[in-house]
């Protein structure tokens, strides 16, 4: 079931794991505007095998975490807050971040999909 949720948003294919790909919302490599050397928040989404949606915002934090911001709903299996791990200047380091989260991706996943 393919979702219109974040349609117009491009898949960064590189960072595809088990079948789940990362959505930028946020320009990753766009980090000059906030001064830094590199981006340390910004808004994302989550691609599943059945190309059902969530959606992501993320900050750095010193471990990894997953929580709920909006529960599933019809046209997405929701919304989280996620702490990556690592500032994003590089490709390499948005698919380290994207892959240190895939275990509570999944377990977020599963969790909306038994609910619906």
């Amino acid at each position: 079931m393919k979702s219109l949720v974040y349609s117009g948003f491009p898949l960064v294919i590189e960072t595809e794991t088990d079948g789940f790909i990362y959505g930028e919302i946020t320009d990753h490599f766009d980090f000059e505007y906030e001064e830094e050397e590199s981006c340390t928040s910004g808004d994302g989404f989550v691609q599943a095998p059945d190309g059902s949606r969530a959606g992501i915002i993320w900050e750095i934090a010193t471990e990894p975490y997953l929580s709920v911001c909006i529960e599933p709903e019809a046209d997405r299996w929701g919304v989280y807050n996620v702490g990556f791990i690592r500032p994003i200047k590089t490709m390499d380091d948005l698919i380290f971040n994207f892959q240190i989260l895939i275990p509570l991706i999944k377990e977020a996943y599963n969790s909306a999909k038994l609910e619906q």
